[in-house]
Formats: structure tokens, sequence, C-alpha cells
């Protein structure tokens, strides 16, 4: 259903198209009528009409000023401009502001009857194919947000592997590795914690972690070359960080499983 203004100074005139015209069977429904240019643009600014029918000679603001500035407002709005033989010069002024119909009085039922019968059909169009817009808008949106999803997925993966075929380097960082993935620190720092659950940092220091493990578990290396071996230039500092991970120093790990 299509909301319909009226807008003409003479109320026998509105209350006869009112009347005369079956609304409702045509998709129609009138929401409201006005007898001046002023009243009219207030109510259609409230009630949002697809369709104006106006006269366009009313005191205060005539039709076409009227149908100007509410066209502003509310672009979308068809208007249907009623015209007596004298104001026919108008009707070029009403072509330059899309009019979509230009009908002369005395209005004919049967003629205004066929006149809504195709604003209907073309607003049915018009509706149609803004939802066709709307799906494909809301189509590429989420396409967008998938690629955008696997891009993310292909980034985050790209740097584990290169965690994992650098983390016994000592300069292994966030801006390091921002800068190979040519991605802002930020940017990687926030992206890597969502998808993995984990900081930087964190996962770093749990894959050395492990790599460490399982040098004190198949090696006979010292704590100190593992240390260099997984990314520490500070003994100590490894130490702290084993113990730290898993209660207790890398030495004892190591006699603990020798015993």
């Amino acid at each position: 259903m299509y909301n319909v203004m009226l807008v003409d100074d003479e109320e026998e005139i509105r209350l006869a198209i009112e009347k005369k015209i079956n609304w409702e069977e045509l998709g129609f429904k009138v929401v409201g009528t006005a007898e001046n240019g002023y009243e009219a643009l207030d109510m259609a600014l409230e009630r949002h009409p697809d369709v104006v029918l106006t006269d366009i000679n009313m005191p205060f603001m005539n039709g076409l000023e009227f149908s100007k500035q509410l066209k502003a407002e509310l672009p979308s709005t068809k208007f249907v401009i009623l015209s007596g033989y004298d104001e026919f010069e108008y009707a070029k002024e009403a072509i330059e502001i899309a009019v979509v119909e230009y009908i002369l009085k005395p209005v004919n039922s049967d003629e205004l009857y066929q006149l809504f019968s195709r604003l209907k059909v073309r607003l049915d169009d018009e509706s149609e194919q803004r939802r066709n817009l709307e799906n494909l808008e809301k189509y590429y949106q989420e396409t967008f947000l998938q690629f955008k999803d696997i891009n993310n997925y292909d980034l985050v993966e790209k740097a584990k592997v290169y965690i994992a075929e650098h983390y016994n380097e000592c300069d292994l960082s966030v801006d390091k590795l921002s800068s190979y993935l040519n991605v802002t620190p930020n940017y990687f720092s926030t992206l890597f914690r969502k998808k993995t659950g984990l900081t930087f940092v964190s996962y770093l220091t749990n894959l050395r972690m492990e790599k460490a493990k399982w040098l004190l578990d198949n090696t006979d290396e010292k704590a100190y070359i593992i240390a260099g071996l997984i990314g520490y230039d500070e003994p100590n500092y490894f130490s702290y960080v084993f113990k730290k991970a898993y209660g207790i120093s890398p030495s004892k790990y190591r006699l603990k499983k020798e015993q």
C-alpha cells in the first residue's frame, strides 16, 4: 500500500478526488490533505507520502515551489500536478522537477484512475529494483566480509609459519613480523589475538618452551646452549621463563626426567 497526499486550496476538489477514487483498490491510501503549500510541506515531511497530487495555483506557496522544497527533502516522492488551462506555461518548470504526471482541470475520475494505475506499476517496479539492489549490496557485503575473513586467516597462518621458522632468532618481534606481512603492528596484534586467543608474545613463548622441552628431553645440550637455540640470548632469562611456564628450572627438569 502506497501513501498519497492531496493538495488543493479548493476543499470541494480535494473531497471530490478523495471520494471519487477507490484508493484501496488501486493500492493507495490517502494519508493527508492540505489547502496550501506551507501546510502540505509540514504534513508531507511528517507522513512521507509516496505520491503527492497537488494543484499549482495556491495561496502562500504554489504547488511547484512546494514540490521543489519537498523533493529536496524526500527525493523519491512522486508528484502529480493539477493545472488549469491558463497555467500550462508552468509545464516546463514542472518537467524540471521531475513531475511524473501533469493533468488539466477539470479532473476526470477515469483519467485519475488510469493515472494512479500507471503510478502503481511504476512504484512496484521501483520497489522491486530497490529490493534487488539491497539484496545485491547485502550479497557483496557478505562476500567481502567472507573474503576479508579468508585473507585474515591466511595472514595469521602465514604469521604462524614465519614464527615457526624464525622462533630461534632473539630479535623476532611484532614489528619485524608486521613488516614482513606488510601490515601495521597494531592491526597484526589485534588480528593475531582474535584468531589465536593469544598475544604474539604468549604464542612465541609457548612455542619456544615446547622446543626447549624437546631439546632437554632429546639432547645433551646445556641449558645455556638451549637458550640460544630457541632465541634467548640471556640464559638466566630463559631459566626464568621456563620455570614460570612449567614450575621447575630447566636443569631440574632434566634431572627429573633422568631419574
